[in-house]
């Protein structure tokens, strides 16, 4: 439904004779074919934007004609739209509230000091409401901007982005011919106290330089940068400069180059400075430019330049898009939406400044939103993991302010906003409805209930073929894939010193036998130490034979054999216990399974069907059946296989030798009956699929939320 054309409170402000801010700027915007007006006051650097018709009544106000006569020939002036009496007092509000315009008589002092009471309340909820950006200006860097104004002259022209984008294209075309020689530095190596000094000396450099590009191509279009500080974002030091005046330009490309001027200056630095590193010897040089290089690339490129969050790339990408106030706009059409949609009201005006705008403000709204409710809760639990005290109260606090503050806010407007007064129970009637639609499909609506988890083969009885002995490899007996039986010879190796120490055994013994033959009867202990000699020679002899018999490979089991890297067995010298072949047999097969103690509840609590995928496969679908279930929880895992190391989704010690889980585990072994298929090759994996009665998703949301917590508490 339209305003109303005609007010009964027209008559309010009919007679005024109301003038206009002397000291306000205006410049003409074009948004998507739109002309607007921007309006800036120098005073305190605020920016607003007018539509046409009202920056007509806005431009009329001199303090000589009224209100009543500026409506009346701006009728004339619209004659297909004209402004409504409706329309001009929330403009004249609009007006009044940003200090626009000012009237016949002598100023309110006691208002105006109410409004710079209320300007210094919001700046400080504004710090309150959002503890982890907070901004301290420092200093004004306007003289210093003004005495090197021929920097930015000189860089943001058409030579300087011509030799930026030479930089750019060299530096990728190296990076080109130079990927997989040149070996990067790990993240270890990153990180250590030797390199911290340089990472801070970088860190400063970049940023300095970044703050100045933006200085300066405020500068190259005639703009004042008035303030340099520094913002803590989420307690890290983040320098900024005031380069809002660039939104007074007329030129979207002019602000676009403002906007992105840091980012410029960045990769054309992180450009430089892998030339650098390519070129230099190792040393403080070749490290200082690593360290450029890799804050002014991987940090410009994943923050900056990132138009979801409200940093240079947002505004570029604003400004591109010909949307102001983005951001605000998508919100505001969001909840214009719902209020006009399911809330009936239709009073309220939606926030476009041009056709066809409406699809592109809602997606950026609930993409951005999503995006910033993710870093909020990584970000959370970055917190709590490094400040457990301070950090876990500041976090409280943000969530507080971006869940529980609007969601006061909205029950507010619900209950006491007069634009629904009308309708109010209506509309409680169908949030009430709504929300116990939403209680119901968490906490009473049963879905399917499905806990997926990884699993790994477990080797058969005699499936590893283990060296008995110690020896290097004289021949392999078998080819690959060969039908093997139960003491079938696999491969021969060989053992000089075995041999040498039985040929020694062999002529002891030989020699103790003589002894003994040569001694009289009579002498009974001569005969019991040779007697002794010759038995301890004998079994000397059997061992060295076990271990000369031990240096033939066989096979324990029946199936294929697949020896690993026959070609390079020969001569290689293998240890006892190493396994060197793999038997695959038919049949049933069992596989080790590792889920989340938060997850073995349902589990436990029964099953109506165990699916089992191998891997790479996945037309193949086995039913498995529980076996054994440890009766213990623990952190020991059967296999890295489980783990993200090889391919799995739990989470592994990165300090531990053997397979040790950051989170609760319970221990499953699962028997997939014998199937007409291949043999499966030792190590294989799957994923596997445990089915449960359906149940509602609510309690299984809070388990996987505990999930996350337990792995990252340790708790």
């Amino acid at each position: 439904m339209a305003t109303a054309f005609l007010s009964s409170d027209w008559y309010r402000v009919a007679d005024l004779r109301l003038r206009r801010q002397s000291h306000i700027r205006t410049v003409r915007h074009v948004y998507r074919g739109e002309a607007w007006h921007v309006l800036q006051d120098p005073q305190n650097g605020k920016v607003h934007r007018l539509a046409d018709a009202a920056y007509a009544f806005f431009a009329r106000l001199d303090g000589t004609r009224t209100v009543q006569d500026i409506w009346l020939r701006l009728c004339e002036l619209f004659p297909e739209r004209p402004p409504s009496q409706t329309e001009i007092l929330r403009l004249l509000a609009q007006l009044h509230d940003s200090d626009l315009i000012i009237g016949d008589r002598m100023p309110n002092l006691a208002e105006i000091d109410r409004r710079a009471r209320a300007e210094e309340r919001r700046t400080l909820l504004s710090y309150v409401k959002n503890p982890l950006s907070l901004r301290f200006p420092l200093f004004d860097p306007e003289p210093l901007l003004s005495r090197t104004g021929w920097i930015g002259r000189a860089v943001f022209s058409f030579w300087g982005g011509v030799i930026w984008v030479l930089l750019l294209l060299t530096a990728m075309t190296q990076a080109f011919l130079h990927f997989g020689t040149e070996r990067l530095p790990t993240f270890e190596q990153v990180s250590t106290a030797s390199n911290l000094g340089y990472l801070a000396v970088a860190y400063i450099v970049m940023k300095a330089l970044h703050e100045l590009g933006h200085g300066w191509a405020v500068k190259r279009w005639g703009g004042e940068v008035r303030e340099f500080g520094v913002m803590m974002l989420v307690f890290f030091p983040v320098p900024y400069v005031d380069a809002s005046q660039a939104t007074f330009f007329p030129s979207k490309w002019q602000r676009m180059v403002v906007s992105a001027a840091g980012i410029m200056v960045e990769l054309a630095v992180a450009s430089g400075a892998f030339l650098v590193w390519l070129a230099a010897d190792p040393g403080t040089l070749r490290t200082l430019a690593y360290n450029l290089m890799m804050i002014g690339g991987v940090s410009t490129l994943l923050f900056n330049g990132n138009p979801l969050l409200r940093f240079d790339g947002y505004f570029v990408f604003a400004d591109f898009f010909e949307s102001p106030n983005l951001g605000q706009r998508s919100n505001q059409y969001f909840w214009y939406l719902v209020r006009r949609t399911v809330l009936r009201d239709h009073e309220t005006q939606p926030p476009v400044i041009a056709p066809r705008e409406g699809l592109f403000l809602f997606l950026y709204a609930t993409i951005s939103f999503v995006y910033r409710m993710m870093v909020l809760f990584f970000i959370s639990i970055f917190l709590a993991l490094t400040m457990p005290l301070m950090g876990t109260l500041m976090v409280a606090w943000s969530l507080f302010t971006a869940v529980v503050m609007p969601s006061a806010k909205g029950l507010r407007y619900l209950l006491s906003d007069p634009s629904i007064d009308l309708i109010r129970s209506q509309v409680l009637l169908k949030v009430g409805g709504a929300l116990c639609l939403v209680f119901a499909a968490l906490f009473v609506l049963p879905l399917p209930n499905v806990t997926v988890a990884d699993a790994v083969l477990e080797p058969g009885p005699g499936a590893l073929v283990r060296v008995e002995g110690r020896g290097f490899v004289e021949h392999v007996l078998v080819t690959e894939g060969q039908a093997v039986i139960p003491g079938t010879p696999v491969m021969v190796l060989s053992d000089p010193l075995v041999s040498l120490q039985r040929k020694q055994a062999e002529a002891d013994r030989d020699d103790a036998v003589v002894r003994l033959g040569a001694l009289p009867l009579s002498d009974q202990n001569g005969r019991q130490l040779w007697q002794d000699q010759v038995t301890y020679a004998e079994a000397k002899l059997a061992d060295l034979t076990q271990r000369e018999a031990g240096l033939i490979v066989r096979a324990d089991a029946a199936g294929q054999i697949f020896v690993p890297s026959q070609s390079e067995l020969p001569g290689r010298l293998v240890q006892q216990g190493e396994v060197v072949a793999v038997i695959l047999s038919p049949g049933a097969t069992r596989w080790k399974v590792a889920i989340p103690a938060t997850e073995a509840r349902s589990v436990d609590a029964g099953n109506r069907s165990i699916e089992l995928v191998p891997r790479p496969s996945h037309d193949l679908r086995l039913q498995a059946q529980i076996v054994t279930r440890a009766p213990e929880v623990t952190t020991t895992l059967p296999s890295f296989g489980l783990t993200t190391k090889g391919g799995g989704m739990l989470l592994v010690d990165p300090s531990s030798e053997t397979p040790v889980s950051l989170e609760p585990v319970v221990n499953y072994r699962l028997e997939v009956a014998q199937i007409d298929h291949a043999p499966f090759p030792q190590g294989s994996r799957a994923r596997v699929r445990f089915v449960h009665d359906p149940s509602p998703i609510g309690p299984r949301l809070w388990r996987a939320v505990e999930r996350t917590f337990l792995r990252q508490f340790g708790s």
